[in-house]
């Protein structure tokens, strides 16, 4: 989430999100699963209903959803999850209705940092209960926003049934959309650099450079006139949790929770490892190790 408001604040989130909605080559979404959704809170209760010259959801391609039942075990579902390598899932009930979502983040938040048994301590205890969902033909832009200024990395995706038929991901949609972004910028400086040699071709350097003058601050505004971020600008101001390779799972999982933020590997001053959210319901939860004997070198991301 960092990255996404690194983006140029909110004004610039909304520009990336929108300019690469008017690119506009993304595929429909289809149904995978008849679930329905009954008492959930829906963002189309809130806002305006979409109008036709917006793009609705289904153009933000949500992923796959992963679902489990409420009353799944927290480590039955990080080994579910393990196995498809997803970072969330959305729990429903025995009437399959939406009932919840727990990820990656809640796991090392609500069970690891309050030191509970994985084996026995039901998904339903630890979820996030009765999430905000989103409709296929609920506005794209809609969707973001509530994303972004809730500060919800994922959001269920339903069909106009109420069946839930997807995930949003607020990294793969700002992925999606800069990737969108970067092949329209590189598309438009080829035609504008071809048609700068045309003119060159034909004699006319006075206007091939007027063409030059004028397009280039086209491109400018249209990509929002400012650079990406970088990494470090991203991360400047932010406290790091920063740890040893000595350290254990436990004593990580509690700094992580804390600062909400992955672990930072570190040994004579230099970084020697990371180790997020996923690493540990992915590599330690669902392998089931012990959390309190077991160090961080041993499961972390090197170099």
């Amino acid at each position: 989430m960092d990255c996404v408001y690194a983006s140029g604040g909110a004004d610039g989130w909304k520009s990336i999100f929108a300019s690469a909605m008017e690119c506009d080559d993304f595929t429909e979404t289809a149904s995978v699963n008849s679930h329905r959704s009954a008492a959930n809170r829906s963002i189309k209760s809130a806002k305006s209903a979409r109008r036709k010259d917006e793009r609705p959801v289904s153009k933000l391609r949500p992923k796959k959803p992963f679902l489990s039942n409420e009353s799944d075990s927290v480590l039955a579902v990080a080994k579910m999850l393990a196995s498809k390598r997803g970072d969330a899932s959305i729990v429903v009930n025995n009437y399959g209705d939406l009932a919840g979502i727990i990820t990656d983040t809640d796991v090392t938040r609500r069970v690891v940092a309050k030191q509970l048994p994985v084996s026995t301590t039901s998904v339903s205890d630890v979820m996030t209960p009765n999430p905000t969902c989103v409709s296929v033909s609920d506005s794209a832009m809609d969707a973001l926003v509530t994303m972004v200024e809730n500060r919800f990395r994922h959001l269920p995706v339903t069909d106009e049934s109420g069946s839930i038929v997807g995930c949003l991901d607020i990294a793969k949609c700002l992925n999606d959309a800069i990737t969108k972004l970067e092949r329209a910028q590189e598309k438009s400086a080829f035609i504008a650099d071809d048609a700068f040699k045309n003119l060159q071709a034909a004699g006319g350097n006075q206007h091939a450079v007027a063409l030059q003058m004028l397009l280039g601050p086209l491109l400018a505004q249209a990509l929002g006139g400012k650079s990406s971020p970088t990494l470090r600008s991203v991360l400047a101001g932010k406290p790091s949790t920063i740890v040893s390779p000595q350290s254990t799972l436990q004593t990580v999982g509690l700094m992580m929770a804390e600062a909400r933020k992955a672990a930072l590997i570190v040994q004579d001053n230099k970084l020697v490892g990371i180790f997020g959210f996923k690493d540990m319901m992915t590599r330690v939860i669902a392998k089931e190790l012990p959390l309190d004997t077991t160090s961080v070198s041993e499961v972390m991301t090197r170099n």
